[in-house]
């Protein structure tokens, strides 16, 4: 990489500990030599890559196969009491797997060890090390866990500049780092009474079991992966394997402990800002060129707040330029639009069943205050008296089972009150939907999703005026229940997943819900409604509080980052080999099943802490991972529907679980209530 900024914090400590010593050894894997991709298993998925585009789908989910072969290996071997396995015992059962496989076993093999020597490059920090070890004369030996047979570990090294390394590979020598025996080795050859230091990537292997040996020990975490176990593997997922890892190695180290893989919660944003964030956005704003220019759009309204992120990158990218299509920046929300829309059913003496539930929307609990207020009703005295003598109190809790079908009488006693209030909301949000111009044209609408409520509303309101609004909608994705909702909506399509394929199949894309809506957001307040200034309908904006410093903290590193790459990519630049033909749906797709399926500790933590909202006036506020807080206690069961990032609540419960029994007991019933999940997801749950 050119791009790598030596840690010469960690090199000046490494010169300090060679007083005195005899031999050093060095970890390959990570340490000396390290991939160009996120996790090493996708390595896997690129020889699936190059399988398919030779032989065609007859090697389609050879990745995942490849994966499952080399753990059933290490299970056998792990009952004979073996503890390293050979890469011809791997392939063995990949035969076993396939019988199709055994004519290309020889071809299988050499493609793996073909990617590798593509994908494995001499880690700076390290290459500086042996460097002045063999200048001061400081023999050097390199020592490693792992399947690949010395000869091709030795190559791996001399290509990457590492000169006719000395090297003890643990398939050959039949002992291991993780339980101590290969150390038994390494004192042997290099002598009992020499003094050795060993450096490495891992606490364990490289630290704690080399130290019980009698070896002095150095960790160098600069160069360490991830081990994604969940979501598909599958050659879609490199242009983000490739961009993370790039984003990653790229930083700056901030000490001689770095690890790219625990970074402060700001730096995770903006790693995944420019790899996640990047192939996410301008795939989806990529497709929303594509389709506006196939359907003969004139303009492109991106709405507030969600359509934030994606409009500057449709900006980065230039597809305002390449198109020759305008775009506006909309000022709606629920909250404006779904009350309005809801007094075109209602008459001054009577209101609807569905203007009820859209005045009585609740989010799990929620005080009677709040959900009169979102509707502008507190106001209406004689509503509000009659809520007090009903309840008791405006600060009494309501649910959907529990007090809304009260709260609905409550308001239909009153309706010839409250349907003026809904009259005039109309009336502005009709004025503003004209005044930016979707009364005419053919025109789209860019929104996460994931049901088009909002487009419903606006198409109704306009027409309540008396225009034939052509409106079409473009949707991160649709969920069944958009169903409901297409003869009233009128056009509706998603990028990512749409209201015809299975909901249970789209638990990738559901477990980033909460993740795209504020990855996305803008980092003002929800429009609450219109007000005229200076002969136009201006948006009144809620006051962003909390939202507003968590978007400079978090979301604005993501966000500059994400518009940054996708600019560079946009512009014919190639980035870690990503170029722009890689920004395709199933490339977005697998990067949103790998994050929200698969995501490492950090980022747990990062997305975990963000405050989301998920009640139609914003009022409410939660952590993305409730679980994250030492307040939250963990009982016997966790209830992952109700989390609004599932396998996220999932991770962090099971790390918080405060015996090995009461973990197990966790994994067993997160299972069961996802059942439906592939197996590599289901997993991470042992």
């Amino acid at each position: 990489m050119e791009d790598w900024y030596l840690n010469q914090k960690w090199l000046s400590k490494f010169e300090s500990r060679l007083f005195g010593v005899d031999y050093v050894s060095f970890d390959v894997f990570d340490t000396a030599l390290t991939r160009v991709l996120d996790a090493p298993v996708d390595v896997f998925a690129l020889v699936e890559q190059r399988l398919t585009d030779r032989y065609g789908v007859m090697f389609e989910g050879y990745a995942e196969a490849r994966e499952r072969a080399e753990r059933i290996a290490r299970e056998k071997a792990a009952r004979r009491g073996q503890r390293e396995i050979s890469f011809e015992e791997i392939f063995d059962e990949i035969e076993i797997s396939n019988k199709d496989f055994k004519t290309y076993r020889d071809e299988l093999s050499g493609i793996e060890i073909e990617v590798e020597h593509e994908c494995c490059f001499a880690v700076p920090e390290i290459k500086a090390a042996v460097s002045s070890c063999r200048a001061k004369g400081i023999p050097v030996l390199f020592v490693s866990d792992m399947y690949l047979s010395g000869d091709v570990i030795h190559s791996l090294l001399e290509k990457a500049g590492y000169d006719a390394p000395d090297l003890i590979v643990s398939c050959e020598t039949g002992c291991a780092k993780w339980d101590g025996s290969q150390w038994e080795i390494v004192v042997q050859k290099l002598g009992p009474a020499s003094r050795i230091l060993h450096v490495g990537d891992n606490a364990g292997s490289d630290g704690e079991t080399a130290e019980k040996a009698g070896l002095q020990t150095l960790l160098f975490k600069r160069a360490r992966s991830n081990h994604r176990m969940g979501g598909r593997l599958t050659p879609h997922v490199l242009p983000f394997s490739r961009l993370l890892r790039g984003a990653m190695l790229a930083r700056k180290p901030d000490g001689e402990d770095y690890d790219p893989t625990q970074l402060p919660l700001s730096q995770v944003m903006a790693t995944l800002g420019a790899s996640w964030g990047a192939l996410v956005a301008g795939s989806y704003v990529r497709w929303v060129a594509e389709r506006a220019q196939t359907l003969g759009l004139s303009h492109i309204y991106f709405c507030a707040r969600d359509g934030w992120l994606p409009q500057r990158v449709w900006y980065a990218a230039g597809l305002d330029k390449t198109t020759g299509i305008a775009s506006t920046y909309l000022h709606v929300s629920r909250r404006s639009l779904n009350f309005a829309a809801a007094s075109l059913s209602c008459n001054r003496d009577y209101l609807s069943e569905r203007a009820l539930d859209t005045l009585c929307s609740v989010f799990r609990k929620e005080r009677l205050r709040d959900v009169l207020s979102r509707a502008d009703l507190l106001n209406v005295q004689p509503l509000v008296d009659e809520v007090v003598r009903h309840f008791g109190s405006l600060d009494r809790l309501i649910g959907w089972g529990d007090g809304v079908a009260e709260l609905k009488d409550c308001m239909q006693k009153h309706a010839r009150s409250i349907y003026p209030v809904l009259q005039a909301k109309l009336l502005n949000i009709v004025s503003y939907l004209c005044q930016e111009g979707l009364h005419k044209g053919r025109v789209g609408l860019v929104d996460v999703g994931w049901h088009g409520n909002m487009q419903v509303s606006i198409r109704n309101a306009l027409e309540s005026a008396g225009y034939e609004p052509l409106i079409y909608g473009f949707y991160a994705g649709l969920w069944p229940g958009a169903q409901r909702n297409r003869n009233r909506a009128g056009w509706m399509e998603g990028a990512f997943w749409n209201d015809y394929q299975s909901f249970d199949e789209g638990y990738g894309l559901y477990n980033n819900v909460a993740i795209i809506e504020n990855m996305f957001s803008a980092a003002e307040g929800t429009t609450l409604s219109y007000e005229q200034h200076d002969n136009r309908m201006a948006p009144v904006l809620a006051k962003s509080g909390f939202s507003g410093q968590q978007h400079e903290a978090l979301l604005e590193p993501f966000q500059d980052g994400a518009v940054k790459v996708v600019e560079e990519l946009f512009s014919g630049k190639s980035l870690y080999g990503v170029t722009v033909d890689d920004l395709t749906l199933d490339s977005a797709v697998a990067a949103i099943n790998r994050l929200g399926l698969s995501p490492n500790e950090s980022e747990v933590t990062a997305i975990g802490s963000i405050r989301h909202s998920g009640d139609p006036s914003h009022a409410t506020l939660t952590p993305i991972i409730r679980e994250l807080s030492d307040d939250t206690s963990l009982g016997a069961t966790l209830h992952l529907a109700d989390s609004d990032w599932i396998m996220g609540s999932a991770l962090t419960a099971l790390r918080r679980a405060d015996s090995p029994e009461h973990r197990a007991h966790l994994a067993a019933d997160f299972r069961r209530q996802l059942a439906h999940y592939d197996s590599r997801t289901l997993g991470q749950f042992k």
